[in-house]
């Protein structure tokens, strides 16, 4: 049976199989991410991109200085003024800057609908050994707001530092959610897996769907347990299976880092718990329906 993406927060959610042609854009300026599918697609498509917790996720226009459009990403909101996303989206390694003048950010877009408006980032950061090598293993960004203006209608999930024993659980459930390049255009996908394929120290593997346009995406948890809804890792890469970068202390500093350099915000729950922040007009995160086949 096709597995169904777990809706794990929200009253209810619209599934279309709806595909199309788009104009399909680079994953970065710097590096593209070639489309992986692992066998039949099975993603989902969202509809309901407004309810928590697929408010958080944002479409990423990265433009260049004349304003023209160039490329897209996905990115998560992680606090109240920042998001998380790939580094390749970030910087062009193969000039050695960064790749957009402008990044406009967009939470919750179902093509032409933007239910909660949208704001140019006011600043952009990625690790220095990222600009300095363009390695997967430093694949990561953070993208600063101006204010918390979008964050006050979406909510934002927070981050976590997940030991290797709760990442292998069989029911530790992985999702990623973001917008693929080869589905109509700007049109939110996820799908849900039971549980990793296999965890390394710094890396992430999982048979996941995803395609071009998806990296910046959160690796998060739709478990029940005491990882619900907390972001274990940032998706960067296709391949024979689809990986990510696996948030551990030092990527986690680095993001720290990150908003301390630039004066903004990421929510960091430190022991596991339930710990999930809707925007103030919605239900406690627990409260959601969560009546979903799997597998």
């Amino acid at each position: 049976m096709k597995r169904l993406l777990l809706l794990l927060a929200v009253l209810a959610v619209v599934v279309s199989p709806e595909g199309g042609a788009r104009r399909v854009f680079a994953d970065g300026p710097g590096r593209q991410v070639a489309p992986v599918v692992i066998g039949v697609d099975e993603r989902e498509r969202i509809t309901d991109t407004a309810s928590f917790p697929f408010s958080v996720v944002a479409y990423l226009e990265l433009e260049d200085a004349d304003g023209t459009v160039f490329a897209s990403c996905t990115g998560t909101f992680i606090g109240p003024d920042a998001l998380l996303t790939a580094g390749h989206c970030l910087w062009d390694d193969e000039i050695g800057n960064w790749g957009a003048e402008y990044i406009r950010v967009i939470p919750g877009k179902d093509g032409d609908f933007e239910p909660f408006g949208w704001q140019y980032a006011e600043d952009w950061w990625v690790p220095d050994q990222y600009a300095l090598t363009g390695l997967s293993e430093w694949d990561w960004g953070v993208i600063k707001l101006p204010d918390d203006s979008l964050s006050n209608q979406t909510g934002w999930l927070s981050v976590t530092v997940a030991p290797t024993e709760a990442l292998e659980d069989p029911a530790f459930y992985p999702v990623i959610v973001g917008y693929p390049g080869d589905k109509p255009e700007g049109t939110m996908w996820g799908l849900i897996r039971e549980a990793f394929v296999a965890v390394d120290e710094f890396t992430l593997y999982y048979d996941i769907d995803t395609a071009a346009g998806q990296s910046g995406s959160a690796v998060w948890s739709a478990s029940d347990g005491p990882y619900l809804g907390l972001i274990v890792g940032i998706h960067t890469q296709g391949g024979e299976l689809n990986n990510g970068s696996r948030i551990d202390d030092e990527l986690l500093a680095d993001l720290l880092t990150a908003c301390e350099a630039m004066a903004c915000s990421i929510d960091v729950v430190d022991a596991p718990g339930t710990v999930v922040t809707p925007p103030p007009s919605y239900l406690p995160y627990r409260s959601y329906g969560v009546a979903v086949a799997r597998d």
